[in-house]
């Protein structure tokens, strides 16, 4: 029985990354964060996007300092997600700050309305109340 002997040479052979990474942290949980931000800016006048997309940006910082503190143990793919997720939370905070001050408008206007209805018709008692 023959055995061969091969000695590798760390210098002429380096070993390829660990295929088997770690995800981004959270990169789930910012990318859903951050399409739920987009989906739910019309909900409530904006307000629930803009928390939602607020929570997506402070978890996508905290991700990529890890990731880049960290960057031999985590899955570059998966910072994809993490960016992808950046993305739709600032579009998410965009269109619910935008929604936001069109409530603000709209409300405003609207008493406006309602109180040039009610001096007209001789004040509240004019409109039955």
């Amino acid at each position: 029985m023959e055995t061969y002997r091969t000695e590798t040479n760390d210098f002429q052979n380096p070993s390829p990354k660990n295929e088997f990474n770690l995800p981004a942290p959270n990169s789930n949980a910012i990318l859903t964060l951050g399409i739920l931000s987009i989906v739910t800016c019309c909900c409530c006048n904006g307000i629930i996007g803009i928390i939602l997309s607020i929570i997506a940006i402070i978890l996508a910082t905290k991700s990529k300092r890890e990731f880049k503190r960290n960057s031999d143990i985590y899955n570059e793919k998966t910072l994809g997600k993490v960016n992808a997720g950046r993305t739709c939370a600032i579009i998410g905070l965009t269109v619910g700050i935008l929604m936001f001050v069109i409530a603000i408008i709209v409300v405003h206007f609207a008493l406006d309305d309602v109180s040039s209805i009610a001096t007209s018709v001789n004040g509240w008692d004019g409109l039955g109340y």
